[in-house]
């Protein structure tokens, strides 16, 4: 997929492409972004990847892609060991 500047790193779907880049979707940006969007409540980001990843697994083909990882794992809180 060509890269295009200018839109938005939104999914193509049912391939679950960045529309902006081509890569998988959620791409580096559009993780930054829903980061920057759901700062203050992880919690619903995970709910909303959680939902977002079950409509693409009834749509993408069963090719091994780790998609836990891919959908929801990255957007885990970081633990952070006390002082």
């Amino acid at each position: 997929m060509a890269r295009r500047t200018g839109r938005d790193h939104v999914a193509a779907r049912p391939c679950w492409r960045c529309r902006a880049c081509g890569a998988p979707w959620p791409c580096q940006p559009a993780k930054l972004r829903l980061l920057r969007a759901y700062a203050d409540d992880r919690l619903a980001l995970m709910a909303w990847l959680g939902v977002t990843m079950a409509e693409a697994v009834r749509e993408l083909p069963d090719d091994g892609t780790d998609v836990i990882a891919r959908f929801v794992r990255w957007a885990r809180p970081s633990r952070r060991h006390p002082g």
